[in-house]
């Protein structure tokens, strides 16, 4: 049966021919790293073939992962159309199986290609940045090849609090798959650090706090260091080497209803304080009204320290 199936692929090159100069024998089963099927892939032993013929291409190889099935006759019409090849008889059985490697995807290999395109594209561009790479699909499996990516689209702070890249792989030249990575985009920036344990309640001093360089995640509520925080109330306890945050810190309160306020009004050559009874509790900063001590008027005071103020109007 071989030997007849083998006259059949010869009388198909020959086209006329008289005999066949070379017999080449095929693999039973085959293995490709490519979207190809060459013939350096299907022959079984290459011997005295010519070495130009290694590299030329068959068929197209089965998806990642899957199989096809060729029949020889196939194959024999495949190679038919190289002029070189017209005194070329095949032998082997007559279906072949190719298979496509595949690999599975690691996430460590997105980090440089997405880095690279936030650092050309507004709103990141220009800015000193970094990013982590957080998650991708389980068993996201590839072609074996040259590999290259494409950033379609970022979309920042999804429902699932992180970043969200969407990524073309691209094998050979082939888009194979469209990749969503999570992922947390950070900024480095110069923060404020706590210098030292702190306890709820305690009110800043310049000691507090050092000014560090860190990679922060761009949506985080991180305490730049040119801010002045100064008189400023802590509202929880905080750990020494943590990134401050501004739900750390408040503005100290600095009247309460009902107690008393210097104010201090000031003119162009004349500078007076007054006592007034605070209205509402105000924090460092707020504008409150005051009941003025000597004449009984209402006058918006400015809160400037613990107890301290100074007239706005009155």
């Amino acid at each position: 049966m071989k030997q007849f199936l083998s006259i059949l692929i010869l009388l198909g090159f020959l086209a006329g021919s008289a005999s066949a100069a070379v017999v080449i024998k095929l693999k039973k089963t085959v293995e490709v790293c490519s979207k190809d099927i060459l013939l350096v892939d299907l022959v079984d032993e290459w011997g005295d073939l010519p070495s130009e013929w290694k590299a030329r291409r068959v068929l197209a190889a089965p998806p990642a992962g899957e199989m096809s099935y060729h029949a020889l006759t196939a194959i024999a019409y495949a190679l038919s159309r190289f002029d070189d090849m017209q005194n070329v008889t095949l032998s082997g059985e007559p279906v072949i199986a190719v298979s496509r490697k595949d690999r599975k995807m690691a996430m460590e290999e997105f980090h440089d290609p997405i880095l690279s395109y936030l650092k050309e594209t507004d709103p990141w561009k220009g800015q000193d940045i970094g990013i982590k790479v957080l998650n991708i699909p389980s068993n996201t499996h590839v072609p074996v090849g040259e590999t290259k990516y494409r950033i379609r689209r970022i979309d920042q702070k999804t429902s699932k609090g992180y970043s969200l890249a969407h990524v073309a792989v691209i094998v050979d030249g082939v888009e194979a798959v469209e990749v969503p990575v999570g992922l947390e985009i950070n900024l480095m920036t110069e923060v404020w650090v706590i210098a030292h344990n702190l306890e709820m309640g305690h009110i800043l001093e310049s000691s507090d706090l050092r000014s560090e360089m860190h990679e922060v995640d761009a949506t985080a509520n991180h305490v730049s260091s040119t801010e002045d925080l100064v008189g400023y109330e802590v509202t929880r306890t905080l750990t020494a080497g943590n990134i401050l945050r501004s739900i750390d810190v408040s503005k100290p309160l600095c009247a309460k209803r009902g107690e008393w306020v210097a104010i201090n009004a000031i003119g162009k050559n004349l500078q007076i304080t007054l006592r007034g009874k605070a209205m509402a509790n105000g924090r460092l900063g707020d504008r409150i009204m005051c009941v003025n001590e000597r004449s009984n008027r209402q006058v918006l005071v400015e809160l400037t320290g613990m107890g301290n103020g100074v007239l706005v109007r009155l």
